[in-house]
């Protein structure tokens, strides 16, 4: 292309579409400057408002997230307990009598695993004719036993007689409770209408709040009844193996085949902070209303946050934000409040400033650049005059490249679109081939062990085969290796043996526990200064030998592992409890703090802060299905620096 040079005596031909210099006033050039400053400030005020909106949507989001966990946490707990009385109702439809040890026993591990639970009853239905012989009955038992009711003083005095009386015969835990033992509910109206209303409806209800004392203070719980019928006869049509029905199918069935009612009175403050206590605290409070009736809304606990600073009030919260979930408690219905605590879940307010403070440097920079260029404007407009012609050349150039560029972007389209179907085919049979590797995956888990096996068997060799060239620190991440691999070993193991409790046949055989430990310490194979005593008197069971020894191995084990020396000792004593035995294990180690005693019998939990090798925080927790499979209990007596104490009863027979 050819350039066009000037000489001074040519003129340049008119441009209409240009005015003259002169009639443009100088201060006009800034009005575009002004126009894109106003733009920028009205942009970073638009973005400063956006992320403000995010950051509290975010904070409101995590909030409802953590809300909604503690609620369904308290949801389940609610209907744990409830299945307790579930269960007492239960054992009565299948069995024609029950006895007061009976009873004691069977809700013996309810009231151990419950706080919540202020007493469970058995609550009979009795006739007035049958008055008189069921107190006779009932003396057997409990000496003093009669049908009492409140007078209008609240003190107890002998029922009046009535049609129907409803009297306490069972109440567990007794001591706390035997005031309640004998009182007819048929006495006071509103408790009368509740039981006649649930024998009606043929299923679980729940009461209002009721004050519960406490110490020296009062809180609100709940009671919750079930209703339990006589087994109704079948016809000679149906078939022997059919089962009977728990409730009858008939209102007038109902009510005359009513048997007694299983109830359970809990406390609501415990049965909250219950379902709480394991949870990270988040700062947030938690407010529970009744709200089963049309009009009311009954104030039952008000959770505070651990995270409560202690010298703020417990109603003060944030304000402008909660949380409203309604659960139901069988027929009734409760809301809980959700607020966070001062300092809790606010959004970040340097999150907009930031945006602010990025954004104005930028617009007074852009604005001091364009003023530059308008300052040059001036200078530049003489040299484009002069090039003008030039310029109409290479716009020519330009349009004719432009309309090649024009044409080769369609057919980039066209290449585009053809690209996005294969991406999208090539993206199912992605999705396709990441289903069949989960799959697989899901599959291959089981099959750990012997690519363990292999990774401990390589890192052996690499130590073998290049012990001359590896330096202390490749030793030692070898023999980590090593050390994590049998860890993961043993938790697979460990994993797969709680998984299989339950769900194989049992062998049962005779086995002399005093031969057994005596095999167990020499598989542990202790220091030569640990100590293992075995009681003289080690009875004969007939059970599984391969339970028993689980459970005599663990806990020895743990005792041996956790020995503060090498001098350590190990006592085991039994104790005849008549159908079952009672095991000691007791050694002299560092012992266990308090709070760690319910800690230690959970999956995955160690006390120590790093625990490398074998202890997989699986053993004890083994234990304690193994000796619950088998109908027994295990408890720990321990108290840091004085040793632990596990006791666990074994049946005789089974």
């Amino acid at each position: 292309m050819m350039k066009r040079r000037f000489t001074p005596t040519e003129q340049l031909p008119a441009n209409p579409g240009v005015a003259p210099a002169g009639h443009i006033r100088p201060w006009m050039a800034y009005i575009p400057i002004a126009l894109v400053a106003l733009l920028g400030l009205m942009v970073t005020w638009h973005a400063y408002n956006v992320v403000t909106d995010w950051e509290q949507q975010r904070v409101q989001q995590a909030f409802r997230v953590a809300a909604g966990d503690r609620i369904l946490m308290v949801q389940h707990e609610i209907q744990q307990s409830l299945g307790v009385v579930q269960d007492i109702g239960s054992f009565f439809d299948a069995s024609d009598w029950v006895g007061r040890r009976e009873f004691r026993k069977f809700v013996g591990p309810a009231l151990k695993r419950y706080a919540s639970i202020a007493a469970l009853q058995w609550i009979p239905r009795i006739s007035g004719e049958e008055r008189a012989s069921f107190e006779e009955e009932s003396r057997r038992s409990f000496a003093m036993f009669r049908i009492t009711e409140r007078n209008p003083e609240g003190e107890l005095v002998e029922a009046v007689q009535r049609p129907v009386h409803f009297p306490v015969l069972y109440i567990q835990p007794y001591q706390l409770n035997k005031n309640l033992l004998g009182l007819d509910l048929a006495s006071p109206p509103v408790i009368r209408d509740a039981l006649q209303q649930t024998r009606d409806a043929g299923e679980m209800r729940a009461s209002a709040r009721i004050p519960l004392q406490q110490e020296d203070q009062i809180e609100y719980g709940f009671t919750a009844r079930l209703p339990v019928y006589y087994k109704v006869d079948k016809d000679a049509s149906e078939s022997e193996n059919e089962e009977e029905d728990a409730v009858p199918d008939t209102l007038e069935t109902r009510q005359l085949k009513l048997r007694g009612f299983a109830a359970g009175i809990f406390r609501i403050g415990a049965l909250i902070e219950s379902a709480l206590v394991n949870l990270s605290p988040s700062g947030i409070d938690m407010v529970i209303y009744d709200v089963s009736g049309d009009n009311e809304r009954d104030y039952l606990y008000r959770h505070s946050s651990r995270l409560r600073p202690a010298n703020t009030g417990d109603m003060e919260s944030r304000q402008g934000m909660e949380f409203i979930r309604t659960i139901n408690v069988t027929d009734r219905q409760w809301e809980v409040v959700c607020t966070p605590i001062p300092g809790y879940f606010q959004p970040d307010p340097w999150s907009g400033w930031a945006t602010l403070a990025g954004g104005l440097p930028f617009i007074a920079l852009l604005t001091i650049y364009l003023s530059t260029l308008v300052g040059r404007a001036a200078k530049v407009k003489r040299l484009v005059t002069e090039r003008t012609m030039q310029l109409v050349e290479v716009n020519t150039e330009l349009n004719r490249e432009i309309n090649e560029r024009l044409h080769t972007e369609k057919q980039l389209q066209g290449l585009n679109a053809t690209l996005e179907e294969r991406v999208a085919m090539r993206t199912a049979e992605a999705e396709r081939h990441v289903k069949e590797l989960e799959q697989f995956a899901y599959v291959t888990s089981h099959d750990l062990k012997a690519p363990l096996r292999g990774i401990a068997n390589l890192a052996t060799w690499l130590e073998e085969d290049l012990r001359d060239k590896l330096t202390d620190a490749t030793r030692e991440q070898l023999a980590l290796l090593r050390d994590r691999v049998q860890r993961m070993q043993a938790l697979i193991e460990g994993l797969l043996e709680y998984s299989r409790i339950g769900k194989t046949a049992q062998s049962m055989t005779d086995v002399d526990s005093g031969e057994l430990l005596t095999e167990i310490i020499d598989s542990l194979s202790p220091p030569d200064g640990f100590i293992v005593d075995v009681a003289e008197d080690m009875p004969t069971l007939h059970t599984d030998r391969l339970h028993l020894y689980q459970v005599f191995s663990n806990l020895i084990s743990n005792s041996i592992k956790h020995a503060r020396n090498e001098h350590g000792h190990v006592c085991i004593t039994p104790q005849d409890q008549g159908e079952c035995f009672e095991f000691t294990v007791a050694d002299d180690g560092p012992g266990i703090p308090p709070e760690y005693h319910d800690k230690v019998f959970m999956m995955f939990q160690t006390l120590a802060v790093v625990d490398y090798g074998s202890n997989t925080g699986i053993g004890l927790a083994l234990v304690k299905k193994i000796v619950q499979e088998h109908g027994g209990s295990i408890t720990l007596e321990s108290a840091e620096g004085n040793g632990a104490t596990f006791r666990f009863t074994w049946p005789r027979h089974g």
